[in-house]
Order: structure tokens, then sequence, then C-alpha cells
């Protein structure tokens, strides 16, 4: 995470104004430290009537920003750094299509590139963009202690809400109420978790329909039976690159978990959360990496390879499948010149749980401080990327640029809408449409744990995934079981205490975390 930057001065202010900005940043990371540091935010407090009210939120340091000519400036953040030609040009593209629909604003966006601790300081000091893009991961903590405006009735006043895929949106809801919008414009999205398998192996293997087309592998059972069949020691080739790092390894250890059946947090009747990872069925999904370890012999023989690592090994066809995220296709075809027709990319297999594919991206949300005409216009400027009219254009734009057009990505909207976005991509796609694929995964998507999921990975399960795959001794339950003691105690523990002090700690009162 980024840290709070200090002592950023402008010499062109007076030294008192210069202070003055730098002790209200210093008072914002004060509280921000001094707060319930586990979270990095002050607890909820309660309205009358139970509902939980929105941590304070101070008035901004600044005053309503306008153009020349009277036009309201909504600001964004993420925006592109000077330097950055190609996404200055689309930046530009955007603010002349939003000023055309809106003439009464215009757009401005802040360099301001989102983290955790710097989204918290800003919060504190009143000096959050209007809109803001932050990580999936980051949706529960702000969500629930209503960081975000309620979007609720202008998303439903906004005419393609029919069209939205309601698990998408579920993400970023509490209590029915939306709080903001998945990324999803047609130059990108929601990634998921799919295998990559080597086309040229898998016919090599004869593992094809009877036109020579490659049969992914459905289940468990077929998976390894493919790992093995595609496996040869003497060639140096492995079945299945695993990825073996230890943050990394925890992360993709999330598929396997709940293909299993099983899950990682759980919330109570009472309200409060639960590590769940030392259940059976998590115990099955490290029982089976384990296996392909050690009893199947079908890893790369670096079992801690790093993602980049796994790339030049599929690439020179040393593994055969891995597990890669879409847009990882135009890396290895521009950065390791693997053709595209050599890639295969399937759905995970299914597990004895069924089928689950882990989804990320990114999230907008929009100022709590906001009201009136602001908060529309900055909802507003959140919607517009869904236009067809700025679609096209834009993707045109990006086009010309010498841009990817067309990565798989999750949608968020049902076929009927898009489909039409679908048919301007594919008027200047340069990588092969995987549109079909991405629809049915959609169906099986999971987010990633609600709370705390980076210490997740680094600290709990990512090492349990590495003891397996360096310990033919290794104890997948007693591995899980020492790892979810610790989760619970140092993480989730603290989490559940301030849930009680904001009394949230009832049934009913408070939804499920995304």
């Amino acid at each position: 995470m980024e840290a709070v930057a200090l002592g950023l001065e402008d010499p062109s202010q007076p030294m008192i104004q210069r202070l003055k900005a730098q002790a209200a940043v210093l008072v914002a990371v004060l509280l921000f430290a001094a707060g319930l540091w586990t979270y990095g935010v002050p607890p909820l407090r309660m309205r009358s009537g139970g509902s939980p009210a929105p941590a304070s939120t101070p008035a901004s340091t600044t005053s309503t920003l306008q153009a020349a000519g009277g036009r309201l400036v909504v600001t964004l953040n993420n925006g592109a750094p000077e330097d950055d030609a190609k996404r200055q040009a689309e930046q530009r593209l955007v603010r002349e299509y939003f000023e055309k629909k809106y003439p009464d604003a215009t757009l401005f966006h802040d360099t301001w590139q989102f983290s955790p601790d710097s989204f918290f300081a800003k919060y504190v000091g009143g000096t959050l963009t209007d809109v803001v893009g932050l990580f999936a991961t980051e949706a529960t903590l702000i969500l629930d202690r209503r960081m975000s405006a309620d979007i609720t009735e202008e998303i439903r006043a906004w005419p393609l809400s029919k069209y939205l895929n309601p698990r998408m949106l579920d993400l970023i809801s509490r209590d029915g109420r939306i709080y903001g919008l998945p990324v999803g414009g047609a130059a990108g999205g929601f990634y998921v978790m799919t295998l990559f398998y080597n086309v040229d192996m898998f016919r090599a293997a004869g593992l094809t329909d009877p036109q020579g087309r490659p049969i992914p592998p459905d289940s468990w059972e077929d998976f390894t039976t493919y790992a093995v069949r595609l496996t040869n020691r003497e060639r140096g080739v492995a079945g299945f690159g695993i990825l073996g790092e230890t943050a990394a390894s925890g992360w993709h250890f999330l598929n396997w978990v709940w293909q299993a059946g099983g899950d990682f947090e759980r919330r109570g009747p009472d309200g409060r959360w639960k590590a769940v990872f030392d259940e059976p069925e998590a115990v099955r999904a490290l029982q089976f990496i384990k296996d392909l370890r050690w009893k199947h012999d079908v890893l790369q023989r670096n079992v801690l390879a790093t993602n980049d690592e796994l790339f030049q090994l599929f690439s020179s066809d040393r593994i055969a499948m891995a597990i890669f995220t879409p847009e990882y296709l135009t890396y290895l075809v521009d950065k390791y010149q693997m053709p595209y027709e050599k890639i295969g990319i399937c759905l995970l297999p299914k597990g004895p749980g069924g089928r689950a594919n882990q989804i990320g991206g990114a999230f907008q949300i929009i100022n709590p401080r906001l009201t009136g005409l602001h908060k529309q216009r900055a909802v507003d400027a959140m919607l517009i990327e869904h236009d067809l009219d700025l679609v096209r254009p834009r993707v045109k734009l990006l086009s010309e640029q010498g841009r990817r057009i067309g990565i798989p990505y999750i949608p968020i909207f049902l076929p009927e809408y898009q489909e039409k976005l679908d048919a301007i991509v594919n008027e200047y796609r340069n990588v092969p449409d995987l549109s079909d694929l991405m629809q049915e995964a959609a169906q099986a998507v999971r987010a990633e744990p609600p709370y705390r999921c980076q210490q997740l990975y680094k600290q709990y399960t990512g090492p349990a995934v590495q003891e397996v795959l360096v310990n033919e001794r290794a104890d997948p339950a007693a591995i899980l079981r020492r790892a979810a003691a610790r989760f619970q105690i140092r993480e989730l523990d603290p989490i559940n205490r301030d849930l009680e002090a904001a009394g949230l700690l009832t049934t009913g009162t408070t939804a499920g975390a995304p």
C-alpha cells in the first residue's frame, strides 16, 4: 500500500497556508493511526432506530470547483500522469463527450491513485475526489462503514439499470441499497480466473474431439488425468504449473477451496465473523494440491514459482496448463511471442462442491459528502463509460493507439445490452473473442473474502499451500487448523469487537459482505 505523503509543499503559498495544510494532513494521519488501526477507520456510530450511520464526514477543505463558464467540476481519481499521452487523449475524449451531454459540468481527472491508507486520510480530511475508483478487495470496509454515497435512486433512474447483472450489483450493495458500480466498460472490467492450456500439447496427447479440437478438463478427476498424461519428465514438461509464490499461492487457493464446497470467512447469525478454512472442504482442497505434488508428480520442479516464471514455462512448452486471468493472454503474446492460436482458455474444473471462478477488479463509488446536482453529475460521470455513443469513439481511439481491443472480462450487463457493446468491440477486435466463455463464467463467480484478504493470503493460506508443496509429510488438516486459529485471533476477532461496539451483532442488522 502507498504511504500517506507528508511535507509536500508549494513554495508559491504563504508560509501560514503551508503550515495549515501540513497540519491538516498530519491530523488526518494521526486520526487514522489512533482509531481502530486494524481497519484504519473509527467504528460506526448508530443512528436512533439502530441503522448504521456513516462515519464522520467533515466538510470538504475546498469549495465546489467551478470551471471557466460556470461549469460544475466533477473530480475523478486514478487519472493518467502527464507523460502518458495515450491515456491523456482518452481522458480528453471522455471529458468532451461528458461536456456535450451535460453542458453544466466538466470532468477533472486527478492523478491520485487509490490506496487504502491514502483513502482513509483523504476521507478524514475531506479531500476525496467526487468519484473514487478503488480495488474490489476494499469494498467491504468502505461499504460497511457507509463511506460511500447511497446511489440507489440514481441507479434506478438510469435507463440501463434494467440490464445490469444482479450478481455483479450485489457485490457493492448493502441491505438492498446500492453504493457503487463495478467497473466494466468496453475497454475492461472484472477479471476472472481461468485455466490456460497449450493447444498443441493437448493435441499431441490426444485430448481432443474427433475434429481435433481440444477438450478442456471438466472436473478435478479430469484435471488430474490430463495433468498426468501431459507430464513428461524426460523432456522437462509438467502437466500443470502451480503459482507457489507466498501471497499469490494463497490467492489461487481460493478457487480450490470454493470448488471443494468450502469457504474462508463466514458470518454467523449474530453477525460475528468466523474463520472457516479449517473445515473438511478446505482440508480436501489442500490435500488435492498436495496430491498433485507428491502423489501424481505433475507440477513444475520449482513449485514456488512466480507468475513471470510460469509465463516463461507456459510459452516455452514446459507446462501444459496454468491458472491465469484472461488479460494475461496479451502478455503471453506481446512479451513472450506465443501465438494466440496456441493458447486455449477454459473455465476452471469443477470440484466436489461445483464450479467456482474467482473474480476481482475495481468499483467506483461516490463521495458521501455530495448532494444535489453535484452528486447527480458525479453519478453521471461514473455511468457514461457505458453509453454506446462514447464506447464507439473510445474503442476506435484505443485501436488507433495500438492498444489491445477485446480483452476478456466479466460483463456487468445481461446479454441483451452486453451484445450491443460487444458488437462495437468486435469491429476493432485484435484479441480472440471469449465473450461466450465470460458469460458462462459469470454464472459461478465468487468474490474475494470480505475482510483482511491480503493478510489472509500472505500470512495464512499462502504459507499453508507452500508447506504441502515442499514437505511430503505435511498434514493439511493440522496446517489449516493452526492457520485458521491465528487468523481468527489476529484478524477477525478485532473486527467482531468493532462490530460489537457499533451495535451490529444482532441478527438481521446488516447484510453480508460481498
